[in-house]
């Protein structure tokens, strides 16, 4: 427990460094209410982070730890990020409406989902507008990149990492400022190119682009339309909301130079998948080109912009939409969904089946560069249907309070795959109790349900017989003693598998880029740690 105290500290004190920007805002703008809620809200955030890293013990984190620790960092980010909200009383109710309306606003923004409950956008203070965008880039690229870079990269934090968007194999702690540095490029380039292609509303323009690099979606107006479909606000959101979406390291890869790492990926998938959903939104369903392109990139990347009224779509396009949204974005990356590479595993997994009950003979999966161990495959499968079980539950909960049933599912997944998109029922005049309910699918959704049942679980962490002392390689000996290990491409982030005997010295060249070098296979005894 002191352990996670002692990381959740540390989180903690970044979002109250964060909370400096609209802070300043309000104080150049003189809006003195917004600049006491938001003051006393980095107050608790630094005084918080300060205790509980002074009085608490900072070690690596048991695989089970880490999982609490992500679960409360999101819990404790939307109660203590809905002060501002609670503050300046946007709902102008009483105080359990108050302290709902506040709590759902926060974890919206930090579950980067992008529901509201705000009546008048217009009538909020400019830095409450900037600070609720603020929220979505927290949640979506710095607070949970800078919170990972505390666990420890174990095998069994593996599937884990990649459903929440990380990689086990990548050193975490090297890579995510990097990273951080990354997405900041990207929302100062789009920011940027957005005055000077001619939208000059700056902080509208610098929230638009939060929204869409974090696959957020709140929108800093109450109507959007005449940003989302003029140039040249509809070119960069769309742009950069795929971006938002795609895996970090195959973008990456691919500004060097390295298209084959970019078609062998997520991204690739999603971008085929892309066109031809936007194909059957435009013949099916009769959307213009334009308005397919922009809702369909909405839906898939689990942004949730939308200028078209929802609640008018046909239920057969809803139903499509709701398909999108629950696969989602790529690995190692701010959407939210079942993530795309464990929506094909299953396709791989159902061939696994198939041939295995033919032949009796095991079937190995393999899946972007990546052999996946009956274990992987079984945990995918078991998210996957934990996901959807929760969603079709709960849109039976929504519709019992009166709504069609095809709108409440809807609306679950738009939750639980946080993206935003509502048929109408989210709307500030929403019974409390469903309030509640939607706060609770949003941050499920965001931390996804594994991690929660492990945290209450009985089950204490068993170390493993056997690990090696390099983070980047994983293995297993075989019978023979020869040994299969697998690591990541330092260049251009290709999983690279070879094998050998413990002890050997091997010669390895990446078959994606070309890059060289030698490889030693470490010796495993059981006491090694």
């Amino acid at each position: 427990m002191r352990a996670l105290l002692a990381n959740m500290g540390f989180v903690l004190q970044i979002s109250g460094i964060f909370m400096v920007f609209p802070i300043i805002l309000s104080f150049v703008d003189n809006e003195i209410v917004a600049t006491v809620g938001l003051f006393i809200t980095a107050t608790i955030f630094l005084i918080l982070g300060f205790l509980f890293n002074a009085f608490s013990e900072r070690r690596t984190l048991s695989y089970k730890s880490s999982c609490g620790l992500i679960v409360l960092v999101f819990i404790l980010l939307s109660l203590i990020g809905s002060l501002p909200y609670m503050y300046i009383n946007f709902s102008n109710g009483d105080v359990i409406q108050n302290i709902s309306d506040s709590v759902f606003e926060s974890a919206s923004g930090f579950t980067t989902t992008g529901f509201s409950v705000m009546p008048n956008l217009s009538a909020l203070p400019k830095s409450i507008i900037f600070y609720r965008a603020l929220t979505q880039f927290i949640g979506g690229v710095g607070i949970v990149l800078v919170m990972l870079s505390f666990f420890y990269p174990e095998a069994k934090l593996q599937d884990f990492a990649r459903g929440m968007g990380f990689s086990k194999d990548q050193k975490i702690k090297k890579t995510f400022l990097l990273i951080i540095i990354t997405y900041c490029a990207y929302t100062a380039i789009m920011f940027i190119l957005s005055l000077l292609l001619g939208y000059h509303d700056v902080v509208n323009a610098i929230s638009f682009v939060f929204s869409a690099i974090s696959t957020g979606g709140f929108a800093p107006i109450n109507d959007m339309t005449s940003v989302a479909t003029a140039f040249p606000m509809n070119a960069i959101l769309v742009i950069t909301m795929i971006f938002g979406a795609a895996n970090f390291f195959v973008i990456a890869g691919l500004f060097k130079g390295r298209l084959k790492s970019f078609i062998a990926s997520e991204t690739s998938v999603f971008l085929v998948m892309a066109v031809f959903a936007i194909g059957v939104a435009v013949i099916f369903f009769g959307l213009s080109t334009a308005d397919a392109i922009f809702h369909i990139i909405s839906a898939m990347s689990t942004t949730g912009f939308s200028y078209l009224s929802v609640v008018n779509f046909s239920e057969g396009f809803k139903f499509f939409l709701i398909f999108l949204m629950l696969i989602g974005g790529a690995s190692f990356s701010t959407a939210g969904g079942i993530k795309i590479y464990r929506f094909i595993l299953m396709f791989k997994a159902s061939q696994k089946a198939v041939h295995e009950s033919i032949t009796g003979k095991e079937f190995p999966v393999k899946l972007f560069g990546r052999e996946y161990p009956n274990s992987a495959v079984n945990q995918a499968g078991v998210v996957v249907f934990l996901m959807v079980g929760i969603v079709f539950f709960s849109a039976f909960v929504v519709s019992s309070y009166g709504y069609p049933l095809v709108n409440a599912l809807f609306e679950t997944t738009s939750a639980a795959a946080t993206t935003g998109l509502s048929t109408g029922i989210i709307t500030p005049s929403l019974n409390v109790e469903l309030k509640w309910l939607f706060v609770l699918l949003m941050i499920l959704g965001r931390i996804e349900i594994l991690p929660v049942l492990i945290i209450f679980s009985k089950i204490k962490d068993q170390p493993s017989e056997s690990k090696t002392k390099t983070t980047t390689m994983t293995g297993q000996a075989s019978e023979s003693n020869q040994v299969t290990k697998q690591f990541i491409c330092p260049s251009c982030g290709h999983l690279v598998t070879y094998k050998g005997r413990p002890g050997e010295n091997l010669s390895i060249t990446c078959p994606s880029c070309g890059t060289k070098g030698k490889i030693t296979i470490q010796k495993t005894t059981q006491h090694d740690t």
